[in-house]
């Protein structure tokens, strides 16, 4: 009978953990800052793309953040990969943002622990109609643009609480935006480095 019980119990704790989830509002529309290009208030109107990562996580690690500049999106990328806690969420592909805004609706996120809790959630952003972030960075060209933005969310636990709450708000930092910049080096950066390569090949058979 206490074999039992204990059994029942672990299987009521583990069926709590893996539905342990929390919900926000993927909407900035509304807000005073959004998708940029190239610096701060150059908001973007056009198609893009966005992943949602999000990490179990009480602050933003270090890296992910970075100040504006060419390739600052896919080293942020590149750190929040690196830090191993983050999850990819929801993938969101071809829509069109209007004055650095969008509405994507409701995201339900089934890995949040404990269910409701504040996490971390890392917006990976692309002006293109690619399919994903590494789609965007094989088909990149001199246009291509794409940043990172992560910031700390509150979730609503839709799950354990009766009625269902409203999702969370987009925590999105005041005064923040996620600025797009070019994503790889421009082909011409390319050319001037084989040339300047070669200039310094031919100086010194010279010598």
């Amino acid at each position: 009978m206490k074999k039992l019980l204990l059994t029942g119990l672990a299987t009521i704790a583990l069926a709590a953990g893996v539905f342990a989830q929390g919900s926000v509002l993927i909407d900035n529309s509304a807000l005073a800052n959004g998708f940029t290009t190239e610096i701060p208030g150059a908001y973007y109107n056009g198609t893009m793309g966005l992943e949602v990562w999000m990490a179990n996580l009480a602050s933003v690690p270090a890296g992910i953040n970075l100040a504006p500049g060419p390739e600052s999106g896919v080293l942020g990328y590149s750190a929040m990969l690196g830090d191993g806690n983050f999850h990819l969420e929801k993938t969101y592909v071809a829509f069109t943002a209007a004055i650095g805004g969008a509405n994507l609706g409701e995201l339900d996120m089934a890995d949040v622990t404990p269910g409701g809790a504040t996490v971390v959630l890392a917006l990976a952003a692309w002006n293109t109609a690619a399919a994903s972030w590494n789609a965007m960075l094989s088909s990149a060209n001199a246009g291509t643009r794409a940043g990172v933005l992560a910031f700390t969310q509150p979730t609503a636990d839709f799950v354990h609480v009766t009625p269902p709450p409203t999702p969370k708000d987009l925590n999105w930092p005041n005064g923040v935006d996620l600025v797009m910049t070019l994503p790889v080096p421009e082909p011409g950066a390319f050319a001037l480095a084989g040339l300047g390569a070669a200039a310094l090949l031919s100086f010194r058979r010279r010598k």
